[in-house]
């Protein structure tokens, strides 16, 4: 799956592995009804979420099925290889449990991939001089929807084409592409209103503005894509006019009004994860399945902690941030309501009284109530029900989704309040899910923090060993400083854990787990002897871990030391090497 110069990439997301399902087709970044994009055109599309890929490594070998973080389950989740294991000598540490988590480490590495993602247009003239994509203060741009940037947007001075729709919950022609920062570098999700239907004006540019600060105190809440900026730019997404071609009248150059919100690597929006075609591993396209009732659940306490905190803070999220295509699925089953602050900028409406305030809190969570009883009724037919619910689903829920419809006619629920203490069941899974997560997050750290140790001890060594005559003479100019003294120790430490080789053939023994073992005895200067053979195999040494510490720290302070002395006393000073500290 390679998007342009660069394959996938997945981005910032909970670890509570609520579940989600889908394979990942269809558009990641919430549609918003302007058509969709195959999998392979989007960065990290089959990142979905759940929890760690893999088997995990349990001291006899691979362990059973991963047991799944809340209510989601684990039939949804990506089929990662596996890492590749040596093993050598019984009681000896798989090499899994040293490092971090492959399927972990894949996620985070597609979210890598995505966030430095760049486009490039296909349809353009090869010979042509791309031109420098921007919006405002941000570059390296890359579409989010399908038709947002190049000769695809330009259609939108056909009427009638397949970027003229709107879209389906803002009602706007909009266009969502990813951005980085000139100013600080962070990632963006920049969502470009058409200038032809919301002509900008000072007036709108100042709601914005206020609605960044009105939503600036929940931008990290755990289940909104937080709301960073409102500004003006001129920046045109379309494909320029080639020589002898006229500039369309598509409002494309013309100043529009941009939000830029938190972008989330590899997220997909709900309608995407549920409600179109999936395909699986064979390649082979199925029908919109409906989530697991569990899913089901853990969705409902997400929104309802959203609804919680929006709510209390005296905000709306309007029926539009809770469309399929406007709220993400963004990694381990995390739900995050996107789009939001947008409706209010653009109403430009008095704020309303309390009469009304509670409607419309009261509508929200009918929204709610729609947009789960749209994907219980996934791939079902065009009208969803509660009696075509209630044939899948337990009685519990399918109350629930009634009580939530009937929120806007004056239902029992009509508060955030009354909806938590319905919830109040369902949201301890949701805690437990979340301690589960966070242990296997503190251990998968734990990991990482250890390897950055033995990093600084495999950097001292190779600091110490073989260090060429010309420009590497130790400090008083040896040729062989390296070839001598504490330093052969050190160097003979080094053959004993990286040039290991077979007694029988002398075929090489790639032992990870020697290595992590050695050097972290090494590393603990303990007290237990080792066997160091030279080269020649004439020289024989039995020394101890802490001697050969001892060695190490040593040599290493000789040459730092040098490297001062040489500097003129100006290590210190930035760039001067000082970083490396004993």
């Amino acid at each position: 799956m390679a998007p342009g110069p660069l394959p996938g990439r997945g981005g910032r997301g909970g670890m509570g592995g609520r579940g989600g399902g889908g394979g990942g087709g269809g558009m990641p970044y919430g549609m918003g009804g302007n058509g969709g994009m195959h999998p392979g055109h989007h960065p990290g599309a089959m990142m979905m979420a759940g929890g760690f890929g893999g088997p995990p490594m349990g001291p006899m070998g691979p362990m059973g099925p991963v047991t799944a973080y809340g209510a989601g389950g684990s039939g949804h989740l990506p089929a990662y290889r596996p890492r590749d294991m040596y093993l050598s000598g019984p009681g000896r540490a798989y090499v899994g449990v040293h490092f971090l988590e492959e399927g972990l480490r894949q996620q985070l590495q597609h979210r890598s991939y995505a966030t430095a993602a760049q486009w490039h247009d296909e349809v353009a003239d090869e010979s042509a001089v791309p031109p420098p994509y921007r919006l405002g203060p941000y570059h390296t741009l890359y579409p989010l929807e399908e038709g947002a940037m190049g000769a695809a947007a330009s259609s939108l001075s056909a009427a009638g084409g397949p970027n003229d729709l709107p879209s389906a919950a803002l009602g706007l022609r909009t266009a969502l592409v990813k951005g980085i920062s000139s100013v600080d570098g962070s990632a963006a999700a920049l969502r470009r209103v058409d200038p032809k239907q919301v002509i900008p004006t000072a007036e709108l540019l100042s709601r914005a503005r206020e609605a960044v600060e009105s939503w600036a105190p929940l931008a990290n809440h755990p289940n909104l894509v937080g709301l960073r900026a409102a500004f003006l730019s001129a920046d045109s997404l379309a494909q320029p006019p080639q020589h002898g071609q006229q500039q369309g009248s598509s409002g494309e150059g013309a100043s529009a009004l941009v939000f830029a919100h938190d972008f989330h690597p590899g997220a997909v929006s709900l309608a995407a994860a549920h409600l179109m075609p999936q395909m699986n591993a064979a390649g082979l396209v199925s029908a919109p399945q409906p989530p697991a009732e569990e899913v089901v659940w853990s969705y409902a306490v997400q929104i309802t902690s959203a609804l919680r905190a929006v709510h209390g803070c005296g905000l709306l999220l309007r029926p539009a941030c809770l469309h399929p295509t406007k709220v993400l699925l963004t990694g381990f089953g995390r739900l995050r309501v996107g789009s939001v602050g947008i409706v209010d900028a653009l109403m430009g409406a008095e704020q309303p009284g309390p009469d009304e305030q509670q409607l419309l809190m009261r509508q929200d969570i009918t929204a709610m109530g729609t947009l789960l009883l749209t994907l219980c009724c996934a791939g079902a037919g065009p009208a969803p029900s509660l009696e075509l619910v209630a044939t899948h689903y337990s009685p519990e829920l399918v109350r629930l989704l009634g009580a939530l419809l009937a929120a806007a006619d004056g239902g029992p629920l009509g508060n955030w309040r009354g909806l938590v203490a319905a919830l109040a069941d369902r949201a301890f899974t949701e805690l437990d899910s979340a301690g589960v997560a966070l242990d296997n997050t503190v251990a998968e750290l734990a990991k990482e923090a250890e390897n950055g140790r033995l990093l600084r001890l495999l950097a001292k060594i190779n600091f110490v060993t073989e260090r060429p005559p010309e420009g590497g003479t130790g400090p008083d100019g040896e040729s062989h400083w390296s070839e001598s003294g504490d330093r052969y120790i050190v160097k003979l430490f080094r053959d004993f854990v990286f040039h290991a080789a077979s007694p029988d053939n002398g075929a090489p023994l790639l032992d990870w787990g020697l290595v992590a073992e050695a050097l972290n005895k090494l590393d603990a200067g303990v007290h237990e002897e080792l066997l160091l053979l030279g080269r020649d195999g004439q020289s024989m040494l039995v020394v101890m871990y802490a001697d050969v510490k001892r060695c190490l720290e040593g040599a290493f302070a000789e040459l730092r030391s040098s490297a001062h002395t040489a500097a003129g006393g100006r290590a210190g000073q930035p760039g001067r090497g000082s970083h490396m500290r004993g």
